[in-house]
Parts: structure tokens; C-alpha cells; sequence
């Protein structure tokens, strides 16, 4: 704030502060920020030209700083959230690049004793090493930051905006709780810093070539998993955890956005963690499939849960990008269940109000249409009649659903399985997939859509099996 008078200094330039407008302006109804007053698609494309403009005069490609990388870090996300993931990830890269040119992976209470300096590097950094496991987790690209090169505290001296209140923008349309909630802003990075590195360990350990080579080092590697995001939960602030399905029927009382953001990127990781021990055959046993597919269940329940509370309280249209992914990832698992399951009516329902939520991002994020369409193609193919569900209405909302309501009338884990696509052919240290997709496609009758965990956003992986192809490169 100090420098945005000037416009142009260590910690502010023309380029980020239209970048900032840029990302912010998809989620204004202004009409004088559009190109065509008529078109909402035109919203704050002006920005955009000027983000693009300023990068090639002032050459901030290749003059590194400190607003570069965070101007870039936040228009990669947001082409992202755009469905232009090319750009997205581009943009992030050229930003993450930086943050080594920098030597922000530094600790820099080794190198500076600028207190101020060193928060700002602390931040930068951990906020780039978000981006960048998030980013992977769209795209299904290896990571640019790696746990080995990270070496930078999560230690924040300015706690000046920790017990700031949440206040919604002037005018807005958000349903706004009767008492505005603290953000706990700085406290609730942190936890986002300490869930990024677990995540990165998971998609490293299930989700990449040459990650885990055996069932035994597998099951392995998931107990670790799963006692790190276990420890995780259990030791957050009482302040930071959220159980909307406690909550009164009525009650008026949530967190902020941000800390229910949280919640929904650790219940997905509990997805993303489990769900390759029923997608993949080597994977597979009967007592781990079991337990991992509870797991899951209870994992998309929250998700469901959470993800009401956050509509219901503040509504979806200024929902950041990253809850639609774990939106998305609770109903692959709804979808399944509904197949599956005794319970039917409850899971159509819960998938069914998965998909109006998704909708509902997508008018700010229109690359949320391509997750929606993935599970929608999968209802569709499990003839499920997402019609007759009866529309929850503002008031039902709020009637949370408990994690475990659904698993005691159990699941056909033959079913389940049934509804992943077979798993392709594996060749030495690479990858090879038939020409033809047609083998052992169909099971109950089914022709299975491809519903990735990783890389959801990535068209060029819409083939059969490549979720649990990427478990062993042997």
C-alpha cells in the first residue's frame, strides 16, 4: 500500500495492479468495466490488454520482481479458472522461474535482516508453492517447486490482518451471516502451506511416473499419507475447524470463506489419496478397497456439506475456483454411490447438488463447465435421472448432511468398481495405451467416461485408465 501512489515501486507496479483488476473484475456486474455493455463475457478484458501491453514494453519477462511474480501467479490463476490452461500455465511458469532467479527458496533470515523484506519473500514464496501444486492438481503436470528445494519458514511475523472481519463488497448479492466472521487470514495460509506440501507428496507418490513401484510400498505410502492429513486435522486452531454438519439446523454462525476453503482442499485430498485403491486393479484388495472407499464417502459428504454452508451463507458466484475442484472430486464418488448403492435417493441428491454448485461457479470460472460436463457424462452413463430430484430450496440447504449418514447401508464394491475404465497396457518407463479404447470398457453395462483426479483440466488426457496407468512405471 505504501507504494501504490507511486505506481511503480519495489513492491507495486502499473502491471500488477491491472492484473489484480483483471482477476477481480470476473466477479463484478459493472457494466462500465465491460467492452460490450451487452456481453458479460467482455467483462475486464481491458485489463487483460494492459497486463499484455506492460509486459512487453516494461519487459517484466525478463526483468524479475517481486509484483511481476505476484501479477503472474494471479493471472495464471485466473486463466485457469478461464478454461485457457495453455496461458495459465505459462504464466504461473514464467512466475515460479522467477522465484529461484530471485532466490525467494531461500530462507531469507539466512541472507537478510530486513524484517519487512523477509515477511514479504516468506509470503511470496509460499503463496508461489501453492499456485504451483494447485496448478498441478488442474493441469496433471509434475510440480515446478519441489518439497527438497523448499527451505523457507512458514513463520509470519505481521499478523497485522489476522482478526480482520470478512465484509463482503458494497452491493453484493451475497447472503451475508447476521455477524461478519474473522478470516483468520494468517493462520489459515499456513494450513494451506502445510496441506500444499502433503498434497505434493500424494500426487508424487500415485499420480506420477516412477512414483510407487509395488502394492506393499503402495499401501505404504497411503498410511503415511493418511496419518500426515489425520495429524493435519487434528491439530488445527479451534478457530480454523468447521463441522457445517454440527452445526443448527438454523444456525447463522459460519467461518469465513476462506477457512471453509480449507476444508473442502483437505476433504479432496482424502479423495485423491484413496480413491486409486478401487480405480486400479494392482492397487486393489478387498479390505483396503473397503476402508478407502468409506474414506472417500465420508470425504465427499463433507465436501457436499461444506460446500452448501459456504452457498448458503455467501453464496457461489464469488466462490474461488479451487472449491469446484473439490466439488467436483466429492461427486465423482456421489455418482458412484448412486449406482451402488442402497441409498440411492441420498446420493442422487447429493450429486445433484454438487452439479447446481458447479453450475453456479461456472458463471464467474467458465472452465468449470468442463468438470460438470465430465459429471454429467457419468450420470449419464450410469442412467441415473438427475430430473427428479426435488431442488433444495435456501431454507434446506442449511439441513447439513452428516458424513456418515449412507455407509451403514454399505455399497456394491463390485459395482463401484465396475464404473472406472479398465486400466491400459504399461511398457517399461513409459506410458502406452491401445489404439483402441473399446477393451473391457463396458462392465454392467456401462461405456465409462474418464473422471481424472489429476488433471481434470487437461483434455489431452480424456483416455480410459490413465488415472491408475501413472501408478507404476514397471
Amino acid at each position: 500500500m505504501r507504494d501504490l501512489p507511486q505506481g511503480d515501486g519495489p513492491n507495486c507496479s502499473r502491471f500488477l495492479l491491472n492484473a489484480i483488476f483483471a482477476c477481480a473484475s470476473k466477479f463484478s456486474s459493472r457494466i462500465d468495466i465491460r467492452d460490450d455493455p451487452v456481453d458479460p463475457a467482455t467483462t475486464g478484458r481491458r485489463f487483460f490488454r494492459r497486463c499484455d501491453d506492460l509486459l512487453a514494453q516494461e519487459s517484466h519477462l525478463i526483468r524479475p520482481s517481486i509484483p511481476t511474480i505476484i501479477g503472474l501467479l494471479l493471472l495464471g490463476s485466473t486463466f485457469n479458472a478461464r478454461g485457457e490452461t495453455s496461458k495459465g500455465w505459462l504464466y504461473t511458469g514464467y512466475a515460479l522461474r522467477m522465484v529461484y532467479d530471485l532466490g525467494l527458496h531461500l530462507d531469507p533470515k539466512e541472507t537478510n535482516d530486513d524484517a519487512e523484506e523477509m515477511e514479504i519473500r516468506r509470503r511470496v514464496f509460499w503463496g508461489a508453492f501453492v499456485c504451483d501444486k494447485i496448478q498441478s492438481l488442474y493441469l496433471g503436470r509434475p510440480v515446478a517447486m519441489n518439497l527438497r528445494d523448499s527451505h523457507v519458514s512458514r513463520e509470519f511475523l505481521d499478523t497485522f490482518e489476522e482478526h480482520e472481519l470478512f465484509i463482503p463488497p458494497p452491493n453484493s448479492k451475497l447472503h451475508t451471516p447476521s455477524s461478519q466472521p474473522t478470516i483468520y487470514s494468517v493462520s489459515t495460509f499456513q494450513q494451506l502451506c502445510l496441506l500444499s506440501r502433503i498434497m505434493t507428496k500424494i500426487t508424487n507418490h500415485f499420480y506420477t511416473v516412477g512414483g510407487v513401484r509395488s502394492p506393499s510400498s503402495a499401501t505404504a505410502s497411503l498410511q503415511l499419507a493418511d496419518n500426515a492429513l489425520n495429524s493435519w486435522k487434528e491439530s488445527l486452531p479451534p478457530e480454523l475447524d468447521f463441522k457445517p454438519w454440527s452445526h443448527s439446523v438454523h444456525s447463522k454462525s459460519h467461518p469465513a470463506p476462506n477457512v471453509m476453503n480449507l476444508h473442502g482442499i483437505y476433504n479432496s485430498l482424502i479423495i485423491l489419496l484413496h480413491r486409486p485403491f478401487i480405480s486400479d486393479g494392482h492397487l486393489r484388495s478387498i479390505t483396503t478397497s473397503a476402508s478407502s472407499w468409506s474414506r472417500c464417502t465420508v470425504a465427499a459428504n463433507n465436501i457436499t456439506s461444506i460446500s452448501l454452508a459456504y452457498k448458503s451463507a455467501y453464496g457461489l458466484h464469488g466462490a474461488p475456483y479451487i472449491l469446484s475442484y473439490a466439488i467436483y472430486v466429492a461427486c465423482t464418488i456421489h455418482v458412484r454411490n448412486a449406482f451402488a448403492n442402497a441409498h440411492h435417493k441420498e446420493h442422487v441428491s447429493r450429486l445433484a447438488a454438487g452439479l447446481t454448485c458447479l453450475d453456479e461457479i461456472s458463471v464467474a470460472n467458465p472452465g468449470v463447465c468442463r468438470p460438470a460436463s465430465i459429471i454429467r457424462k457419468l450420470a449419464e452413463a450410469s442412467k441415473l435421472d438427475l430430473s427428479v430430484v426435488h431442488t433444495m430450496t435456501p431454507a434446506s440447504q442449511v439441513e447439513i448432511i452428516s458424513p456418515v449418514d449412507g455407509l451403514n447401508g454399505g455399497f456394491e464394491l463390485d459395482a463401484i468398481v465396475g464404473m472406472f475404465p479398465s486400466r491400459s497396457s504399461v511398457f517399461g518407463n513409459g506410458l502406452e495405451f491401445s489404439t483402441g479404447q473399446e477393451q473391457d470398457t463396458e462392465l454392467f453395462g456401462l461405456d465409462i467416461p474418464y473422471d481424472p483426479l489429476f488433471g481434470f483440466m487437461d483434455a489431452s488426457l480424456d483416455w480410459p485408465g490413465s488415472e491408475t496407468a501413472l501408478l507404476f512405471d514397471a
